[in-house]
């Protein structure tokens, strides 16, 4: 697991996940030049090793919102929905997050 972040864990009512979240971006080694799309990217790279395809299930749609400088995008899986997002123009900020939330009994949101 790379380090530098923390993933946050919720669990169910039977202990399974229900709930994945990590930075939007993932953290660079004090380099004084890095690319927000590469580390965007190698985020999203660790969370496919994490929760494969074969457990997110086929992809059954998305949608992407935009409030002012406040963006949501939301893909739909068969088992998982994972959502990203990105607040104001500042590519770092802790706002900014990834969330999986798996659809398992259990894990029914309110």
């Amino acid at each position: 697991m790379p380090a530098g972040f923390d993933v946050i864990v919720d669990y169910g009512t039977t202990g399974q996940v229900c709930k994945l979240e990590v930075p939007a971006v993932m953290p660079h080694e004090n380099a004084k030049v890095w690319n927000i799309a590469v580390q965007k990217q190698r985020m999203y790279d660790f969370l496919a090793d994490l929760v494969p395809a074969s457990a997110r299930g086929k992809q059954n749609g998305g949608l992407t919102e935009v409030f002012s400088l406040t963006s949501l995008t939301t893909v739909e899986y068969e088992n998982v929905t994972v959502r990203e997002i990105q607040s104001g123009n500042q590519p770092e900020s802790k706002d900014n997050t990834i969330t999986i939330r798996f659809k398992n009994a259990g894990c029914e949101t309110p």
